[in-house]
């Protein structure tokens, strides 16, 4: 049986590439073991779920940050952050946008390779210590990359990886609850009128558009555990 895949080193005599290698499972033995990690790890999204395996959904932002905190990302998780996707999202779903989107997780995915493998080797593959045989890219090496080359990415992973930098660098440990609540007590308590404070859904509503990744019940607590004592109840 003759088989067309997209590789890095190893072409077909048409150069044609073929996607449909999941309709052939013995293929997957003759695909280069990095190009098969996503395909062996597929995982089946639930009833509902397929939205957030397209590019830039809404969760995109709060999983970039999840992840822009880890050190280490694999292969198809870096691929799949610089193509606007969340970091688990499985490759081969069924629909014409998905078909284009593993498409350009591919090309993000041999460009990474192209990287590690090349002459002058930007990328370095740190050997897992928990699991033998798996390997990880080093995140805050794939960014110093991603600007030295000028790939263009979303901007919601540079933001998230900016925010990560500075919570976790700086001289003082934050997170962002602690963030948003320094905020509410400069931004309304410090000076307060109390015999007319801040209303309960004047903050919250504040703290949704200045901290996007807090959620709606992070933005309640933020508001009870601020709000000054002596100020009446809504």
């Amino acid at each position: 049986m003759s088989v067309k895949y997209h590789s890095v080193g190893k072409t077909t005599p048409s150069g044609a590439h073929c996607l449909n290698v999941m309709d052939h499972p013995a293929c997957l033995g003759k695909l280069p073991r990095m190009v098969t990690e996503t395909i062996r790890h597929r995982k089946f999204p639930a009833p509902g779920q397929d939205g957030l395996f397209l590019q830039l959904p809404e969760a995109y932002y709060h999983y970039a940050l999840e992840w822009c905190a880890y050190p280490h990302w694999t292969l198809a998780e870096a691929a799949n952050l610089m193509t606007g996707c969340v970091p688990h999202r499985p490759m081969f779903l069924k629909g014409d946008a998905h078909k284009q989107l593993d498409l350009q997780v591919l090309q993000n995915e041999n460009r990474i390779r192209s990287a590690i493998k090349g002459p002058d080797q930007r990328l370095d593959l740190v050997k897992s210590r928990k699991y033998f045989g798996k390997a990880y890219l080093l995140s805050e090496q794939v960014f110093t990359w991603i600007e030295k080359e000028n790939i263009d990415v979303p901007g919601e992973l540079i933001k998230a990886e900016q925010v990560v930098h500075h919570r976790f660098n700086s001289e003082q440990y934050t997170t962002p609850c602690l963030e948003a609540a320094r905020w509410v007590v400069e931004n309304f308590w410090e000076h307060a009128n109390l015999r007319e404070p801040p209303t309960q859904g004047a903050i919250i509503q504040a703290l949704l558009q200045q901290f996007p990744a807090l959620s709606g019940q992070e933005c309640d607590w933020v508001e009870r555990v601020t709000r000054h004592p002596l100020a009446r109840p809504d």
